[in-house]
């Protein structure tokens, strides 16, 4: 539930940190729903703060993730990323 990390920034601290403590040559394995009005409406007095797929990539790569794949279709997106060894 990577939409509960209230910032972006927080989310890209998570994902080095993750990045940190997975084993070279491990994966992260992530994934989330995609933002829309009827889940904003669900967390209202919650936080909500949607993952853009569109970014993931880079995101993950700029924190030292390799070999990144991510998927999306119009409700959810998925995530692959490697630990250089």
């Amino acid at each position: 539930m990577l939409h509960h990390v209230p910032t972006a920034a927080l989310q890209d601290r998570m994902f080095a940190e993750i990045c940190r403590v997975v084993r070279p040559g491990g994966m992260l394995v992530a994934s989330d729903s995609r933002a829309s009005p009827d889940l904003a409406a669900f967390h209202e007095g919650d936080i909500y703060n949607p993952v853009d797929p569109d970014t993931t990539e880079a995101r993950l790569a700029a924190v030292g993730f390799v070999d990144i794949d991510v998927l999306a279709n119009p409700f959810a997106w998925a995530a692959r990323a490697r630990r250089p060894v």
